[in-house]
């Protein structure tokens, strides 16, 4: 992050802070280097839909019921939602498919560019949407997706991981804590992911992001191997249900999930590592091989609309990139340990993609923890 606000700003820190880091990581890092997929030209014509429906693609849990229902009343289109649990499902599921079968989908910073770079998404342009406007200007020229074109933005935060401090009393501050938990943890929870899980790895261990270094990411693996016999679960689905009942004490978690775990289990405390965490943003785009692509685009703009937007913000527990809706926030989420970064901690940074190389050790190490 390139600065710092008082708390008295909280609100429009979350959002420049984030998208600052967002914009900078523009000359970092390479990108999945898959070949293209046949280039379209933009579709940027908007033809407000009235009927018909869209099929949304989302990240398990991570999109209101109220909305829903608002969206039907308001535009007279039904919206069915699928879900999935990680970027490398969404990725698969466009690929066999050929960007076909869903309208919508919500893939993370670092996926809408490698998507995008293959040919699996649609070009639209979010300016061509009448609510386009409503993005804030620090939110276009993000790194993934310069301008805008393939994408308009949903929610961002970070990654990291809670623990029950009535179970647990030693104080937890490291990646290196939660791969070596104490033994009052029990089984701890990790998510189904890859990218997050590879990367707390090579940060505990001091490795660096898509590093094709062989030390280090036998370091990485060495490591997951000894965590493996203290995991309860590989699932990023039901994350925030298992630290809020006590199945779980301890678990890899978004700030947001976090954030509504500890609403029903107050003693829950998510952690802002000395080694870093990763800062995250989602995003609307359309598959190239949508049906329903007027629908598509209504349901874009639609969730443009502050009032709109602010619904899923105050649900989910996340900022987002549009105007107006951190004023519509609610005084808790802006006071929240898990939602504000503390003051004075610069380690929250974007995922930085990878090549394919880079991505296969990943999987590799992976896989191989997941046995």
């Amino acid at each position: 992050m390139t600065s710092r606000f008082t708390r008295g700003r909280i609100a429009a820190a979350l959002a420049l802070t984030a998208v600052g880091a967002l914009t900078l990581t523009s000359c970092g890092g390479g990108v999945s280097d898959a070949g293209g997929g046949e280039t379209k030209k933009a579709d940027t014509k908007f033809v407000e839909a009235t009927s018909g429906e869209v099929n949304l693609y989302t990240w398990s849990d991570y999109y209101p019921d109220e909305l829903v229902k608002k969206f039907k009343k308001d535009t007279g289109i039904t919206l069915n939602v699928d879900y999935y649990d990680s970027n490398e499902s969404l990725e698969a599921k466009l690929r066999a498919s050929d960007g076909a079968g869903y309208d919508v989908v919500v893939p993370s910073d670092y996926m809408v560019q490698i998507l995008a770079k293959d040919g699996l998404l649609m070009e639209f342009d979010s300016q061509s949407l009448p609510n386009g406007k409503n993005i804030e200007p620090e939110f276009m020229d993000v790194y993934f997706d310069k301008d805008r074109k393939f994408s308009t933005p949903y929610l961002y935060g970070t990654t990291s991981f809670a623990y029950d401090t009535n179970v647990i009393k030693e104080d937890l501050t490291s990646w290196n804590d939660y791969f070596n938990p104490p033994a009052s943890a029990g089984k701890v929870g990790t998510m189904n992911d890859q990218v997050e899980v590879v990367n707390a790895a090579l940060r505990a261990t001091g490795g660096d992001f898509c590093t094709t270094d062989g030390k280090q990411l036998q370091g990485a693996q060495d490591l997951l191997t000894q965590f493996k016999g203290k995991v309860g679960t590989i699932n990023s689905d039901g994350i925030l249900e298992r630290l809020a009942n006590g199945e779980q004490t301890m678990a890899m978690i978004w700030n947001g999930a976090a954030f509504r775990a500890a609403k029903d289990r107050p003693s829950l405390k998510y952690v802002y590592p000395k080694e870093g965490i990763a800062l995250w943003q989602d995003n609307f785009t359309i598959p190239k091989g949508a049906k329903n692509v007027d629908q598509a685009k209504t349901f874009l703009n639609w969730m443009l609309e502050p009032e709109n937007m602010a619904v899923a913000v105050n649900f989910q527990a996340y900022g987002s990139g549009v105007k107006g809706t951190n004023e519509l926030m609610n005084d808790d989420l802006k006071k929240s340990p898990a939602i504000v970064i503390p003051e004075g901690y610069d380690l929250a940074k974007p995922v930085q993609p990878c090549n394919n190389e880079e991505l296969t050790n990943y999987t590799k190490i992976f896989e191989s923890f997941k046995g």
